[in-house]
């Protein structure tokens, strides 16, 4: 076995995740020695779903909740029989026989005492993950902790960025994979690759496809780290810009653009 000893850090989605979880374990799997899954939002589902619904509308609201209920019942079926894909960070982990660790909270020292003691990462490897790293985590591993970010960073730092780009009618947006700093989606850049955005796209196309290119990034970048030729670069952070959570007034705006959430 390597001793790259990669971590992974995530949360429960099971529409864009888990693609990209397996597609990462089945190329390094023998590597990954343990996933931690946050919580979404580091909320309760009340809370999520709140957000969600004043961002949507009740009519797409509708239809997320379809597609999340026909992911879910499949989910459930895979546990007994996978019969597809997978539709759950748990799933992806169980299939590649990855150690599981939910931790309410990340930094929590009795957490943190694991990381260092028992599960010893090299590399950590931030995707979507719910939670900001403390610097007691961050400097766990020898060979630091990196994030993937579907963002041409340091611009659209924060939440829902290929929505963020779509609504101010971009016609590029980027991955990038860069180290972590306890500052949100700072740190050093390993790599960034452009990701396009057509005009007939939806939010789902786009978000699947910068998947697709994001975890190829982040399959190259962690070659780079295990070989030692990564040739990282400071992130302007003069460039940057911030976007949070959008709302309904911005999926009424991104409806009005002609584009769909599906």
């Amino acid at each position: 076995m390597s001793e790259l000893r990669i971590v992974l850090v995530t949360q429960e989605e099971p529409f864009y995740l888990p693609p990209f979880l397996y597609r990462l374990a089945c190329a390094r799997g023998e590597e990954i020695v343990g996933m931690v899954i946050l919580r979404p939002f580091d909320e309760n589902l009340l809370d999520v779903g709140r957000r969600l619904y004043d961002f949507y509308g009740l009519r797409d609201f509708a239809v997320e909740c379809l597609h999340f209920v026909w992911a879910k019942t499949l989910d459930f079926v895979n546990r007994a029989w996978p019969m597809s894909r997978p539709y759950s960070a748990s799933d992806v982990a169980r299939r590649c026989e990855i150690p599981i660790y939910r931790p309410r909270d990340i930094n929590a020292p009795e957490f943190v005492q694991i990381l260092r003691e028992d599960v010893r990462p090299g590399l950590l490897v931030s995707v979507a993950a719910s939670q900001i790293l403390k610097q007691e985590v961050l400097a766990i591993p020898p060979l630091g902790c990196i994030n993937v970010h579907s963002a041409p960073l340091p611009k659209y730092q924060g939440m829902m960025p290929s929505f963020w780009a779509m609504a101010n009618g971009e016609a590029e947006t980027a991955v990038t994979v860069h180290y972590m700093v306890e500052a949100l989606d700072a740190g050093d850049i390993i790599l960034q690759e452009p990701v396009p955005i057509y005009e007939h796209d939806t939010l789902t196309s786009l978000i699947v496809r910068s998947k697709e290119i994001g975890v190829q990034a982040l399959l190259k970048a962690v070659s780079e780290i295990d070989s030692g030729t990564v040739n990282a670069y400071p992130m302007p952070m003069e460039e940057a810009t911030y976007f949070s959570f959008p709302k309904r007034e911005d999926g009424e705006r991104f409806r009005l653009q002609g584009r769909c959430f599906r």
